[in-house]
Formats: C-alpha cells, structure tokens, sequence
C-alpha cells in the first residue's frame, strides 16, 4: 500500500512581540496571586490557630466577673485555638460552684465561645457565721451556691423555701450537702418550677432527724399555727392537703389542732413532744 504524503506549505505565523509580553505577564500576575493565597493560606492554617485567642465569648452566668470564670476554665491571654482543649475546659467549668453544666466550642481558627448553665437557688437555710446570723443558699443538688452577700447572684428568686435543721461545721461555697438530702431538695425545685405559690403558703420546713436513719419533714405554714408532719418526699399534693386542711379546721367550731401528721395519708392529731424531734 502506498502511502502518501501532502506536505502544505502553510508556516504557522511566530508569536508576536505583543503576545509573547501578555503571556509573560499573565504568568507573573498568577505568581503574585498564588504567592498571596499561599501566604493567606499559611497564615490562617499555620500561624493563627497558634495565636491568642481573639474572640472569647461567655455567657449564661450574669453578674459575676468573666476573668474567675475564664481562670477556672484555664483560659489565660497566651490560649490559642490549637492548646485549648475543649473537653477539659467543660470539665473545669462544671467543677466551680455556680455552674450546673457548660458547653464549650471552639470556632477555627481564633475564636471560643463558653455556653453556661448556672445552678439556680432552691431553698436557703440561716446558720452562725463569726457569731452572726447568716443565710446560705443551695441548689437542688445541695451544692452552696451563695453565702450572705457573696458573689453570683445579681437577682435572688422571690420566694426561697427557709429549711432549718441542717448542722454546718464551717459552710463554704461549693460544698454539698450530705446526698441524703438530694431527692428532697430536687423536689422542692420541681414544686417551685410547677406551683410556687404552694411553697409560698410554708414559712419554715425543718428537717426533723429520725432515730436510726433520715429523716421527715415539719411544715410550718404562714398563715396558721398549726405544724404538719410529713414524709421527706414532699410533693404538690401533701403541700394542697395541708392548706386545705387548714381551711377546713379553720370554718370547724370547737377543733382546736395543734399538730398534724399527714404521714400515713390521712390526717391524724399528735401531741406536742411527738413534734419536738
């Protein structure tokens, strides 16, 4: 087979002064260009994850200053993105009496926001402090969260159940309570959350020690002299049958009561020695 072959006497035209200058500095603007992001790159990947931090956000926790909160969480003016260790900040934060739990995330590369839950005041007891008297506030969990006039709380709730009977030794911020305590103060939290004014009608709860081991509770209501004794499971229902109690011996001509136990269900009269406690 033959093969044959057309040779064209067409020359391909050599690049002009004009387009060989356009390339070349087309190929310098994309140097500079790639230099630029290279650097920008560099800089935001390696340099600034590895700078001070230059957002640090808190919140949650009002009236209380943000540098003890930062110090708690081990946050100082030298932390950067890359030797802030998120998990171990939350740890920390929720380790300090006034916080319940804390989300903590860092957002690259320079910026970390601290989310708190702060602990809420339940119930508040009065005890000896230097030879004064003096009010200490816990949360559901028993942990003081304020003694006297101290840091935290920039507002007070507007009715704290008083509790008297607790023995301290010397009180201090975050120190909790025996955990015996715990599922009755957890329930005061949910009675204050779901009916307050049934917690409004009780002046004083005290905690009244059993014999051998735990305890019941005594109300004492604010419009009556009446004392009801009740089961540490304090619910909203004991707290209605109390108050509806006192209506009913109040409109009664000829009951005078004195004490009351509402331990078995039914209301039952007592003496006043089976109330000392």
């Amino acid at each position: 087979m033959a093969i044959e072959y057309i040779l064209s006497d067409k020359k391909v035209p050599p690049k002009t002064e004009t387009g060989s200058v356009l390339d070349k500095r087309l190929k310098r603007v994309l140097l500079i260009v790639a230099g630029i992001l290279g650097a920008e790159l560099v800089w935001l990947f390696g340099i600034t994850p590895l700078l001070p931090l230059s957002v640090v956000d808190v919140s949650g926790i009002s009236g209380f200053d943000k540098a003890i909160l930062l110090a708690q969480g081990g946050i100082n003016s030298r932390s950067s993105f890359v030797t802030v260790n998120a998990g171990d900040v939350r740890k920390r934060l929720e380790a300090f009496y006034l916080v319940e739990s804390a989300e903590v995330i860092k957002q690259y590369p320079d910026t970390l926001r601290i989310l708190l839950e702060p602990r809420k005041i339940t119930a508040m007891t009065l005890t000896k402090i230097d030879g004064k008297t003096c009010p200490v506030y816990f949360d559901r969990f028993g942990v003081i969260v304020k003694i006297g006039n101290s840091a935290g709380f920039s507002t007070l709730p507007s009715s704290i159940p008083l509790i008297s009977g607790f023995i301290f030794s010397e009180p201090a911020l975050g120190t909790r309570l025996p955990g015996m305590f715990e599922p009755f103060l957890s329930s005061l939290a949910r009675i204050n959350a779901a009916s307050p004014e049934l917690l409004t009608a009780v002046s004083e709860i005290r905690i009244n020690r059993k014999a051998f081991d735990g305890f019941d509770l005594i109300l004492y209501p604010v419009h009556s002299s009446i004392r009801f004794r009740v089961d540490a499971d304090l619910d909203e229902d004991t707290l209605r049958h109390m108050i509806l109690m006192i209506d009913v011996l109040g409109a009664a001509e000829g009951v005078q009561a004195e004490d009351i136990d509402l331990r078995t269900g039914t209301a039952s009269y007592g003496d006043k020695e089976a109330f000392s406690g």
